[in-house]
């Protein structure tokens, strides 16, 4: 046997063991970890003495989005983890890869999943889960998450916390319905979000209705489910086999205590016999946004998402 067959198979094992090694997703900010600690095996310990001249240099760590800590030595400073993220659970283990979590963060190991075949690595988890009211007139799920907009922000904002509990504020159409071109006889489903809190009511109307539409009808089905989001509220309006009469502008209408908001989508209905020479109407992928609060500017975005419209034969 010649010393290179020899010497192949063994430099195979080694770049497939190299790879197993890097499974796990590798960040810029997980490589600072490794110059103060490369030397370090599992269950060694940390060196008597801090050689701060092998720690990261502070101008990378002036961008740490959740802040900065002590890695697990107690020596250098580097950025903490946030919400979700990959950690290192705790010294003792001899684990000292991923870093510590951020200021009011801890690392735990989520709940293992039966079907699944292996254990679930420990991720950063927010300790106090509470919602909260920031200054700037948005809603944090807890208080971490506001902490991570002040780091972010710097001395340019400050972000503090006005009241425990969500903010009270008027209807925002987070996903708007979008315009649906449909042939004659499919079915078409119109899409509409929104989160505020108290939480809104949504109701759908037809352009030149007097009134809103009821629940159910002839060949139409309007449901509402809680979501997907925390203070979100999500409404369908389904029409099943859609004929020329169907046809024109839905608006869909959320009103709450503190105010209301409304985003419209027009269904084109086109005839079976459609010649395909002929040209299609152009789909608009913007939907119509109009405030029914009349002190409300023009200017001001009644909805932040995309456009949604479903058609499905």
């Amino acid at each position: 046997m010649q010393p290179g067959e020899l010497t192949m198979p063994y430099l195979l094992v080694l770049i497939a063991l190299l790879l197993a090694s890097l499974s796990e997703p590798l960040s810029l900010e997980h490589l600072r970890h490794l110059d103060w600690q490369r030397d370090m095996r599992p269950g060694q310990r940390c060196p008597a003495k801090c050689q701060r001249e092998q720690c990261p240099d502070a101008r990378l760590l002036q961008s740490c989005l959740w802040g900065q800590v002590r890695d697990l030595c107690g020596c250098c400073w580097e950025c903490g983890n946030g919400e979700g993220e990959l950690c290192d659970p705790e010294p003792r283990t001899g684990s000292m890869f991923f870093g510590q979590c951020a200021e009011g963060l801890r690392c735990k190991a989520p709940r293992r999943d039966p079907t699944m075949k292996a254990d679930p690595k420990p991720v950063c988890v927010c300790t106090k889960q509470e919602i909260l009211c920031g200054t700037d007139g948005k809603t944090y799920e807890n208080l971490c998450q506001l902490r991570a907009v002040q780091h972010r922000l710097g001395e340019q904002k400050k972000v503090m916390v006005a009241h425990h509990g969500p903010c009270t504020a008027k209807p925002v159409i987070t996903y708007a319905p979008g315009d649906i071109i449909a042939l004659e006889g499919s079915n078409i489903l119109l899409s509409c979000e929104v989160s505020s809190y108290p939480v809104a009511s949504i109701q759908w109307k037809k352009e030149g209705d007097s009134t809103f539409l009821a629940s159910e009808g002839s060949n139409r089905a309007i449901q509402a489910n809680g979501g997907p989001r925390r203070f979100e509220l999500t409404a369908w309006l389904q029409i099943h086999k859609v004929g020329p009469d169907d046809a024109g502008v839905y608006t869909c209408a959320a009103r709450n205590t503190f105010g209301e908001t409304s985003a419209s989508a027009r269904l084109h209905v086109i005839h079976r016999g459609f010649q395909r020479g002929r040209e299609l109407p152009k789909k608009i992928n913007e939907a119509h946004s109009t405030s029914i609060n009349e002190a409300e500017s023009e200017d001001d975005e009644d909805y932040e998402g995309q456009p949604s419209g479903y058609m499905y034969l």
